[in-house]
């Protein structure tokens, strides 16, 4: 009886060792595809990673064309007041919760309570198990759009998986979708553990796990990756998190594949345009006059990227076809429209100044925004060349300050894909109703960007957006600077990776793990 009471303890030992290891995210079994992945972000913050669990009604292809994903197809009506959507049968949630028109109701419901497109729906009606219908009173051309967007695809959560359940305002107390990946393990800015959905509906990941390591540091992500700590870096972001600077080396590395993608979003500096020095339109497009974006970019980065002069890229489909010209490199012109503006070195300091203020301003950047901080330094030295004094602040708290307008100038990207891009969209940057209160706005922009999007006739809406993109790019309401191509490195061992069509999208379909 002894001996049998020692091979039960040595068990239950052995039992709660094992199921430690798996609560901590790490495979018992050497062969089981696992990848493991560094992220700037937690992955509740970051729309790659809700992307992996959650799946939307429809997505994008890489030219901004929908694609059915939940919902297999659907009709809008002559006057576009009326969407049908047919959704996809056979579909569940990771808790077995079957999706179908209740659940999508319940998610468009959700999306609807901080949605600036509310407004313009009257009814969601469940006509059938899979059949659902949405009526507006106004037509929203972006509806599928926005709802496509990874930001939102948590609005897709399980209904039993809110508290109170079923209902559309409820707090998300488990994150359960219907997409390739479930979450099993999370630790909150620490690191999370997703496993394969093998009752996926679409096609199924190779993947049998994913590590996802909250890694916010660039270098670190680097260090990581190099000591095996890390198969992948740069895939779950929307940006570059790796710095162009350390691409060459790390190409150079026979161990690691580095592979870069353009998605036309560029980095910005945006404009606090509610204030002081940066609500005189003379000085934006002073500014914009005095970055040499094309040395900056070539000495800096040499052929990685190239340098933009455009507030967004005018291939979209949306975009600023219409601008012929775009802002050059020009300090002499600049210098007149500061002098314009009332800005001149009064006492000889090498400092502009005006009513006794020297131009002095700050620049904010997040942190782990890859490149910024020898970017910075380079528009701070070309300031400096103007007689403008620009500090740097580099913050984990910057987007915060953005939003209470704590800022002169913050380091950003312009939009991209699957919203409209550009932050012209109603309830983007450059319409008042959206979530950048300090970027620049009118109520002529305003007009004309509901106008664009409420209308069904294409022409018109083609014709608005170029007024649109007309209007902004007077307004100098950004200083655009390159385009950021985003650039993933993987242990030479992960094999199959491919970008998403959109910067939110991950294509891991194909990926494995060789030996």
């Amino acid at each position: 009886m002894k001996k049998i009471r020692k091979f039960i303890v040595v068990g239950i030992v052995i039992c709660m060792a094992l199921a430690a290891a798996i609560g901590e995210g790490y495979s018992i079994d050497k062969n089981e595809q696992v990848l493991v992945m560094g992220a700037q972000r937690d992955i509740k913050a970051a729309a790659e990673g809700k992307l992996l669990v959650f799946d939307t009604l429809a997505t994008l292809d890489a030219f901004g064309n929908l694609l059915p994903e939940l919902a297999e197809s659907w009709d809008i009506s002559a006057d576009g007041k009326l969407w049908t959507f047919f959704l996809r049968r056979g579909v569940k949630y990771h808790d077995g919760t079957a999706f179908n028109a209740k659940t999508a109701k319940f998610a468009i419901e959700r999306a609807m309570i901080n949605a600036v497109w509310a407004k313009y729906v009257d009814d969601i009606q469940v006509v059938g198990d899979h059949t659902l219908k949405v009526v507006f009173n106004t037509y929203y051309y972006p509806f599928l759009r926005d709802m496509a967007s990874g930001w939102r695809s948590e609005n897709f959560v399980s209904p039993a998986a809110v508290d109170p359940p079923w209902d559309p305002k409820g707090k998300i107390v488990k994150y359960i979708g219907t997409g390739p990946f479930k979450l099993v393990d999370y630790k909150k800015d620490r690191e999370a553990t997703l496993v394969r959905n093998d009752d996926y509906w679409g096609k199924k990941p190779k993947l049998a796990k994913i590590r996802w390591e909250y890694t916010p540091d660039p270098y670190a992500q680097i260090l990581a990756l190099k000591a095996g700590e890390l198969d992948i870096i740069g895939a779950p972001e929307h940006h570059s998190s790796v710095p162009f600077m350390k691409l060459a080396e790390l190409k150079a590395d026979p161990d690691f594949v580095v592979s870069t993608h353009s998605y036309g979003r560029y980095q910005v500096l945006d404009f606090n345009c509610h204030k002081p020095p940066f609500n005189d339109v003379r000085v934006r497009r002073a500014l914009n006059c005095a970055i040499d974006r094309e040395t900056m970019v070539r000495s800096l980065f040499g052929n990685i990227t190239v340098p933009s002069h455009v507030i967004t890229d005018p291939k979209f489909i949306w975009g600023p076809s219409n601008i012929t010209a775009g802002y050059e490199y020009n300090p002499k012109r600049a210098g007149e429209l500061l002098a314009e503006a009332g800005w001149v070195d009064t006492d000889g300091n090498g400092i502009l100044d005006k009513a006794g203020k020297d131009f002095e301003i700050e620049l904010l950047v997040p942190t782990g925004e890859a490149n910024a901080d020898m970017v910075a330094l380079v528009v701070q030295s070309q300031l400096k060349n103007l007689g403008i004094r620009l500090n740097i602040k580099t913050l984990t708290n910057a987007w915060d300050k953005r939003k209470t307008g704590e800022y002169d100038l913050f380091l950003s990207h312009s939009g991209c894909l699957p919203s409209i891009p550009g932050g012209i969209g109603i309830g983007g940057k450059y319409h008042s109703k959206g979530g950048w209160p300090f970027a620049y706005h009118s109520d002529e922009l305003d007009a004309l960007i509901e106008a664009a999007f409420t209308t069904t006739d294409q022409a018109r809406m083609r014709a608005k957006c170029d007024e649109i993109w007309a209007l902004l790019h007077d307004a100098n309401p950004c200083i655009p600077l390159y385009d950021i191509k985003k650039a993933v490195v993987m242990n030479k061992k992960v094999r199959g990776f491919r970008f998403g069509p959109t910067m939110f999208d991950m294509d891991l379909s194909e990926v494995v793990m060789t030996r």
